[in-house]
């Protein structure tokens, strides 16, 4: 198991964690997400067999936030 952590920057409370959190543990190979908003933080943990990090990012962005590795 591999950890991807990163920062959005426009994760400023617990619905948009949520929805963050949500879109991530829908992608096949995601074991567990921890999101903080507060820091504005996501610390995703993987099995790197199933899937990479940049699908991460890009499926993050993909639903309109910003990530910075």
């Amino acid at each position: 198991m591999k950890e991807y952590s990163f920062k959005v920057p426009s994760m400023h409370n617990e619905t948009t964690a949520k929805e963050i959190a949500s879109i991530i543990t829908g992608i096949r190979g995601i074991q567990d997400v921890d999101v903080d908003y507060q820091e504005g933080t996501v610390n995703v943990y993987f099995d790197e067999n199933q899937v990479i990090k940049d699908k991460i990012k890009y499926t993050v962005e993909k639903k309109g936030f910003k990530v910075d590795d």
